[in-house]
């Protein structure tokens, strides 16, 4: 009898979930997290434990992450110089080590290929603006480039053959053949 009772309360929640219509999405939230359903054989209680400063941690990441693109595209047209890490010129990686310094209070390291492995490797199809994005464009086999993903397949960075921080495409033919991977500096 107790295994009907609990197969019938299981199959009501079930069912009252499913069917309602929440109104929007966080209605749908606090349906789920505020249900509750007693009986003399069985509780369930499903409680959002996420703190407050964990839930805004994301919003304040994807705000950072707007300020980092903000400041690099200030940066469009300054010249490139090897070895410069800025304010005025730049080489790749100490573009993106200026901006990350300036726009979200984050040290780099100061070489491409040190950045490269300071955060563990992240797929393409997961980068997120403001992730960095690396490339081997040398030919000897290590890294040699370094970029700031903006979205929409295009990144900011400072480019020796355009000798300026520029925005270029992932998809172009060149950059296509030479990235090699993605980080979230923010991991």
């Amino acid at each position: 009898m107790k295994r009907i009772v609990i197969l019938a309360g299981a199959l009501l929640l079930s069912t009252t979930i499913l069917t309602s219509k929440p109104k929007n999405p966080s209605d749908e939230l606090t349906n789920i997290i505020g249900n509750y359903y007693k009986n003399d054989s069985m509780s369930l209680n499903v409680k959002d434990n996420s703190s407050k400063s964990e839930r805004s941690s994301h919003t304040a990441r994807a705000g950072v992450r707007d300020q980092i693109i903000e400041f690099a595209s200030n940066k469009l047209g300054s010249p490139y110089v090897w070895g410069a890490t800025g304010p005025n010129s730049f080489d790749c990686s100490g573009f993106v080590g200026y901006v990350f310094k300036k726009a979200a209070d984050l040290n780099l390291p100061r070489v491409s290929s040190d950045q490269a492995t300071f955060r563990p490797k992240i797929s393409s199809m997961n980068m997120k603006k403001g992730d960095l994005v690396f490339f081997e464009t040398t030919g000897k086999g290590r890294i040699s480039h370094v970029g700031i993903y903006m979205g929409g397949r295009q990144f900011i960075h400072a480019s020796s053959g355009s000798r300026r921080v520029t925005i270029s495409s992932l998809d172009s033919d060149f950059y296509s053949r030479t990235f090699r991977w993605a980080i979230n500096p923010f991991s």
